[in-house]
């Protein structure tokens, strides 16, 4: 899997990703969404992309949240590099603890077999979408979910990466 990460998770970027996350202020995900549209604009990279992705909440967490950031950047990806969001296709088959507060090992567990991908995904190529990438254990954890359903290639495109030493 590829990762893509349109800007490192500093400031002011983070604070504005864990304001719109934890502070509870949906009305950031537009903002948020267009510096990744404006970012990836830029670039010259187009990879052909079947379907977009966003990492799915579990239904308790988007429940107690409202909304899930990665949907909005989703919609950004989509619009941006091609390809049709496939907004049911993966699910969170359990809560599982917040990854923020766990370590790369935890993180690994955490989010080990998290996922389920509701149909075949037979030679497609998908991008995952997420708000933030540290260790990468959850767009890991939901790729090879989607390459167990038969997807051919998966990327991941993520709004902010985090430095080693935030890990």
């Amino acid at each position: 899997m590829r990762l893509h990460a349109a800007y490192g998770y500093d400031y002011p970027l983070d604070g504005l990703i864990g304001a719109c996350k934890y502070g509870r202020q949906p009305a950031l995900q537009g903002a948020l969404a267009n510096l990744l549209r404006q970012q990836l604009q830029s670039t010259h990279e187009r990879p052909e992309i079947d379907l977009v992705v966003a990492v799915p909440l579990a239904p308790a967490r988007l429940a107690e949240r409202g909304f899930n950031l990665p949907d909005a950047l989703a919609q950004a990806v989509a619009a941006t590099i091609g390809g049709r969001i496939a907004h049911d296709l993966c699910v969170r088959k359990r809560n599982t603890a917040p990854q923020a507060a766990l370590d790369r090992r935890h993180r690994l567990r955490n989010v080990r077999d998290a996922f389920c991908v509701k149909r075949r995904c037979d030679g497609l190529s998908i991008a995952i979408v997420d708000d933030v990438a540290t260790t990468g254990a959850t767009l890991d954890a939901l790729a090879k979910a989607l390459q167990k359903a038969g997807a051919k290639r998966v990327e991941a495109w993520v709004l902010a990466r985090a430095s080693d030493h935030k890990i």
